[in-house]
């Protein structure tokens, strides 16, 4: 008996998240691959003409918040790629993640940054608005954060806790605030 109510909580449990999975898809999604999963706590905000585009068995975990505001929000995740527990994605512009890209916990990735000039107090400065491109293939360790204007080469790595504010090449690991090239991937 206990392994039959062992095995309908499991079905009920899969049946719930593929409901929560339909819900969020319609109700966020400007395009979705098969098999997507999206966590019951992942949270959007987005403005009416925001573009959330996504591929083939793309997982969203828990807890993890997309922001798309003013002006243009577009992102773009490619098919196979994981987006990690409490993972913050805010974009005003561009952001895109490629294929079979692993994002750890806790990574933040923001295509914006504000205005830092000293005639002005920082909150009355407009943002200053960039893009984010990750390649294919990149490993992107927990707590990281991608920063406006950077591209992250396919093959890369990104070790926890990495700040990234410059370009990444292809199959190099970078470690470190601000994120520095150590070596290459073999």
């Amino acid at each position: 008996m206990a392994q039959v109510d062992k095995a309908s909580y499991r079905n009920r449990g899969g049946v719930i998240q593929r409901l929560v999975t339909a819900y969020k898809r319609f109700r966020y999604f400007a395009a979705a691959g098969e098999n997507l999963v999206v966590k019951r706590s992942a949270e959007f905000r987005l403005v009416g003409h925001a573009v959330l585009e996504v591929g083939d068995n793309v997982t969203i975990q828990d807890q993890s918040f997309f922001q798309l505001t003013m002006p243009e929000p577009k992102v773009f995740i490619g098919n196979n790629t994981v987006i990690g527990r409490r993972n913050i994605i805010t974009a005003k512009n561009r952001i895109s993640i490629g294929n079979d890209v692993l994002i750890g916990s806790d990574v933040q990735i923001i295509d914006h940054g504000h205005g830092m000039r000293r005639d002005t107090p920082i909150r009355l400065q407009k943002a200053e608005i960039g893009t984010v491109e990750i390649g294919n293939d990149v490993w992107i360790g927990a707590g990281a954060k991608i920063l406006m204007n950077v591209k992250i080469g396919n093959g890369a790595v990104i070790g926890a806790n990495a700040v990234v504010i410059s370009d990444i090449p292809e199959y190099a690991i970078a470690v470190g605030s601000p994120a520095r090239v150590v070596k290459y991937r073999e």
